[in-house]
């Protein structure tokens, strides 16, 4: 971007220059996926460099492939601006709003300052390095960036991807000499609270600090000026002042109080403005514009959260910033859109975890009514020595200048289950090293009055997973709030433990409050039944879930908020499940599309009359000949009816989470269903269109001829796979019909990555110790596909099986691992006559170990 192209913003319609000028340099950088020496010089070439606009990050892609790493590396960005004698005597900053993670920032070639961190904003001082002239004059930007891990820079363990890049927007500003100061820690430069508020009277403390840059003493007014949502003034406060050359002024001031203010809250977020001026001579010669919010609250350990003198109930969520092909290069509509997602599903409360996120994320929620917890990227894993300590607090302080002026945050968190890895950087469940712990719990005392001192009036915490040593360590005690990750029903137990367990906290400490920081069981779209266990990755599973936890919550008002984890689904490197390097927990898939489970969210927190089928997720399914389907339909009406392909199934009215659950005969091919009931406001319907296919127990049933049977082997699930084809759950045989002959079901590892295959989810369950599997299918030709995957991590001849068809030995010497590798998905086919009303009989047989099989697949051949 040519800053000569730009005059016409730089004055104003009278003619006088703007006191602060600010744009973007996201557009024409050059890029280069990889170190280099000298890069930063005007001279190097880079014109066979890629050109891209900022956000920009080079990892979108890279960490989801069968190789299990991600770039995390070196790369540079070049970019030419064009500056003239406009910009002489002025000051001239670089802003970035967030680069991952370590950046060293060059102009003309000449070293202008690094920032650590890659989720807080910062800014340079690039007056004396750059080049002005009569005309416009090139200036090179270069900056250096590494994503690669650092011991001393949170995050150390974490679950999810570390996208390098520039990855938030980059900012030009221009000021005079005398300025609101640029260099604090990224922010503003001008802090506003509230210290006194209610509903007949507001207080407004204005504090900060003034640089005066000039070589001679500057005298002028400061003026801050209260306008209220129609830009009416308010309040205002001035006081004239004297500032030495070369020195700063820290100010602190009151405005007058307003009577009777417009409250703030989820509801009704009205926001005021303050515009903060510095006045010479009669000129503006600096101004900023921020957000002011009336609001006042509290969190009690027995009745939970209040908001303006009245108790509220914290709906919350989660949310990672990255989405797919985007990494973490989000636009700002990206972010209204996942903002807007949040608050339509009914939540008043979010927690932006793990790392603070862009400022435009902040703007939405004070405009549309989110309550924010903020906190910083100290995730599973603590270096306790002086520089990551330091590197900690300095993550605090710009997350918190930052940040401080935005009404919508009530919450800093300094930390995210530190206990879980130990000093070693080894995930463990218990510590042992109560030396290590100690001196844990001291950096986090230091990181939380960190938190306290920088803003004391809003709360401090940190989240916690269901550990014991939090408490016997004393740790639980240090922030203000206390709160916990929990997941019984998913990582372990069950659903239903929920509230006895964190009924225990609370009676064990009544006076700490208590506040759930993450709950959630994953779900892939691809994978549905009726019939859901824990682990099994389907929506139906998620929302049963869900479902016991809303149903829990209703009843521990001591709670002082809860928070989905997650609201959209995100990168976790290394992990599998039914998919790989990916989180899935979320109400919305990572490409943004609200999966079911967001629809019970929406019944019980959103008003607004709905009704909703439960089956987006599972449009397409399967079923035996003369049996019913299952129904479910989310209402937050008093009664809703439901009718498939025009027959009423009657009318039924939602229970304690607004469910309402029908068995119904659907059809083969496509089934017409509808749902509805009546409003204050009307008629409130939905209607679906679910395809469902049709199958038979007898194989040999002439009214329906055998084509094709592929069967999710080990699994309670049916999956459909990319070529829209179903694969059954798995049964034990049954004369007639099909199934499996011995063996266990099982799921692998939910850490192992399955490589080979865009199946996932066909290979993540198996049969063990399988003996042999059934087809009683007519005579004829046919192609049999049969799936498999090494399980486990043993060496070669651990396992050795054979496998033979109707009498045929089809495989020798099967050996997974020493063929193949672990995790690596394998399939093979095979043409098969079947004769004299044998059927087809898959026999395996073990020589080593046991016999595993994923999946399989038997059609008619042409």
């Amino acid at each position: 971007m040519y800053l000569f192209l730009l005059s016409n913003v730089y004055t104003s319609a009278s003619g006088q220059q703007q006191p602060r000028l600010q744009w973007s340099i996201n557009d024409s950088w050059k890029y280069l996926s990889q170190g280099a020496d000298f890069a930063q010089r005007p001279k190097a070439d880079d014109s066979k460099w890629q050109s891209v606009n900022i956000p920009h990050t080079w990892n979108a892609k890279d960490p989801f492939d069968d190789d299990e790493t991600s770039r995390r590396d070196i790369s540079w960005y070049r970019k030419k601006v064009m500056l003239d004698k406009r910009f002489q005597g002025k000051k001239i900053y670089l802003n970035f709003e967030g680069a991952y993670q370590v950046a060293d920032v060059y102009v003309n070639g000449v070293f202008a300052g690094q920032h650590k961190g890659g989720y807080t904003a910062f800014t340079f001082d690039i007056t004396h390095l750059v080049k002005l002239g009569d005309t416009p004059t090139e200036n090179l930007i270069a900056v250096q960036l590494n994503n690669a891990q650092d011991n001393f820079i949170p995050p150390l363990s974490i679950g999810y991807a570390s996208y390098g890049g520039i990855y938030r927007d980059a900012w030009l500003i221009s000021t005079n000499k005398l300025h609101f100061k640029m260099l604090d820690h990224g922010s503003p430069g001008v802090f506003i609270s509230t210290p006194k508020v209610d509903s007949s009277r507001a207080s407004v403390n204005i504090k900060g600090i003034v640089s005066n840059d000039d070589s001679i003493e500057r005298k002028f007014e400061m003026l801050h000026v209260v306008y209220d949502a129609r830009q009416k003034e308010v309040a205002r406060v001035s006081k004239n002042y004297t500032v030495a050359p070369g020195k700063e002024l820290v100010f602190a001031l009151d405005a007058s109080a307003l009577k009777n203010p417009e409250l703030w809250s989820p509801d009704k977020p009205y926001l005021y403005t303050v515009k903060s001026r510095l006045i010479e001579s009669g000129q503006v010669i600096d101004e900023l514009s921020n957000p002011l919010g009336f609001r006042w609250f509290s969190f009690d350990a027995n009745k939970g959260f209040s908001l303006n003198g009245k108790k509220l109930v914290l709906k919350g969520t989660n949310r990672h910033q990255d989405m797919k092909d985007h990494g973490d290069a989000l636009s700002a509509e990206d972010h209204y859109r996942d903002l807007k997602l949040i608050k339509d599903m009914g939540c008043n409360f979010l927690r932006l975890a793990h790392y603070p996120q862009a400022p435009e994320v902040l703007k939405l929620a004070d405009k549309l009514g989110i309550l924010i917890w903020e906190e910083i990227p100290l995730v599973n894993y603590m270096n306790p020595v002086p520089e990551f300590l330091k590197n900690s607090k300095t993550m605090i302080k710009e997350m918190i200048r930052q940040n401080y002026n935005h009404p919508s945050v009530i919450i800093w968190g300094s930390m995210n289950e530190v206990l879980l890895w130990s000093e070693k950087a080894e995930r463990i469940q218990v510590q042992e090293n109560a030396a290590y712990v100690n001196k844990v719990k001291m950096y986090a005392v230091k990181l939380d009055s960190t938190v306290r001192a920088e803003d004391p009036y809003r709360y401090s915490t940190m989240a916690m997973h269901m550990g014991d040593d939090y408490d016997k360590y004393g740790l639980s005690d240090i922030p203000q709030l206390a709160s916990y990750n929990i997941y019984n029903g998913w990582y372990s137990g069950k659903s239903e433990e929920f509230k006895p367990t964190i009924d225990n906290k609370h009676r064990q400490n009544p006076r700490q409050v208590l506040f759930i920081s993450e709950y959630g069981a994953e779900a892939d779209n691809r994978v549905n039944t009726e019939k859901p266990q824990r682990f099994d990755f389907t929506g139906q599973y998620q929302r049963l879930y869900h479902e016991s936890y809303l149903s829990q919550m209703k009843q521990m008002p001591y709670l002082a908020g809860t928070a989905i984890w997650n609201q959209f689904d995100f990168s976790q490197p290394n992990v599998g499940g039914v998919s790989n390097n990916m989180n899935q927990k979320g109400m919305v898939t990572w490409d943004r599309k609200p999966k079911d489970s967001y629809y019970l969210y929406k019944a019980n927190w959103n008003a607004e009359p709905m009704v909703y089928i439960a089956s987006r997720d599972w449009t397409h399914r399967a079923g035996l000949s003369g049996s019913t389907a299952t129904i479910e339909v989310y209402s937050n009406l008093d009664e809703v009816s439901l009718m498939v392909n025009g027959v009423s199934y009657g009318a039924k009215q939602p229970d304690h989470v607004k469910k309402m659950i029908w068995k119904v005969k659907l059809n083969e091919g496509v089934n017409d269903i509808d749902a509805r009931g009546k409003s204050a406001k009307g008629l409130v319907n939905d209607h679906l269109n679910l395809n469902y296919d049709v199958y038979t127990e007898n194989l040999k049933n002439t009214a329906l001829p055998f084509s094709q049977l592929a069967v999710n082997v080990g699994s309670n699930a049916q999956y459909l796979d990319n070529s829209d084809h179903i694969w059954l759950e798995d049964r034990p045989y049954k004369t007639g019909s099909f199934g499996y002959i011995g063996g266990s079901p099982a799921m692998l590892n939910i850490k192992t990555v399955k490589k080979n295959t865009n199946d996932s989810p066909l290979f993540y369950t198996y049969q063990d110790d399988i003996k042999g599997y059934r087809f009683d299918v007519p005579d004829g030709r046919y192609e049999l596909e049969m799936c498999f995957i090494e399980s486990d991590k043993i060496p070669a001849n651990e396992r050795i099986f054979e496998v033979s068809v109707n009498g045929d030995k089809l495989i020798e010497n099967l050996d997974l691992t020493a063929q193949y590798g672990f995790g690596v998905a394998v399939r093979k086919k095979y043409r098969i006559s079947v004769s004299n009303g044998t059927g087809l009989q898959v026999i395996f047989k073990a020589i080593k170990g046991k016999a595993v099989l994923s999946g399989i697949k038997l059609k008619a051949a042409l």
